[in-house]
């Protein structure tokens, strides 16, 4: 569901202005992308029909519902919350800040040096997303929602609007499943799929056992981080123009290439 919201059955999304992978992140082209694909990806709305705006609100409803449970969640992991476990998600929760620019990195690093194209595209589209995901789109909502955090409200609805309170959505959560969406995008194994979410996941919970976020504000810091990740690796993974593409060809009475050039 998340990832029909990443391009749009009309295809203008997506397809208007495509973006192209430069060869280095620090290049005038890269920032030209950036900007491209910043702007493409947050009017995107304007593009959607009646079945992408229902996804989206499925998702929102999601979101809500999850609310349901905030209290209960936070209630149940303060309870059980131990020095060790405490510790264990105090470093795991890196993955959604620090660590995940690691990550990225070290993808970065490897492409560079084995002159692996795959690594080197993982590493711009993460960054791409990170930047879009959890530095505008997620920042943009805390500022405007005002949801006061669980360790400071007094109560699971608090919202103070333009306050300066940043609860809602989860910062880390959203940072953590942008990459872990890039890199699940580029690789089909499941191991590699499993162990980024699998990852991004325990940022998310590790927000909530630290309390400083509610279940929803991970949920909707999920979903932001998912959705811009696969957006911008669909987004660049668009044929380029001009391009000759080569592909077989059967049918009852023989087969061969079919050869053909996008303009």
């Amino acid at each position: 569901m998340v990832s029909d919201l990443t391009h749009t059955s009309s295809g203008r999304a997506f397809t208007e202005d495509l973006g192209r992978r430069p060869e280095s992140l620090f290049s005038r082209e890269y920032v030209d992308l950036l900007v491209g694909d910043t702007g493409v990806l947050l009017t995107s709305p304007l593009h959607w029909d009646r079945q992408e705006w229902m996804i989206a609100g499925g998702l929102t409803s999601l979101v809500l519902a999850s609310s349901a449970l905030d209290r209960q969640i936070r209630e149940e992991s303060q309870e059980h919350r131990t020095k060790s476990l405490n510790t264990f998600t105090q470093n795991a929760q890196r993955f959604g800040a620090e660590g995940a620019w690691l990550v990225l990195g070290a993808f970065e690093t490897y492409g560079q040096l084995a002159r692996d194209q795959k690594s080197k595209s993982v590493a711009l589209d993460g960054v791409t997303a990170s930047i879009i995901a959890a530095g505008i789109v997620t920042p943009t909502l805390k500022w405007a929602v005002g949801r006061v955090r669980p360790n400071a409200s007094s109560g699971v609805f608090d919202f103070q609007p333009f306050s300066g309170n940043h609860s809602f959505p989860s910062g880390h959560t959203t940072q953590a499943f942008a990459v872990a969406s890039v890199i699940a995008a580029h690789y089909d194994q499941w191991w590699v799929q499993g162990l980024s979410y699998g990852v991004a996941g325990l940022v998310g919970y590790s927000r909530i056992e630290q309390n400083a976020h509610y279940a929803s504000d991970v949920v909707a810091g999920a979903i932001i981080g998912t959705v811009v990740g696969r957006a911008i690796v669909h987004r660049h993974n668009k044929p380029k123009e001009n391009a000759f593409n080569i592909s077989p060809y059967i049918d009852g009475r023989g087969g061969g290439l079919v050869i053909g050039k996008t303009f």
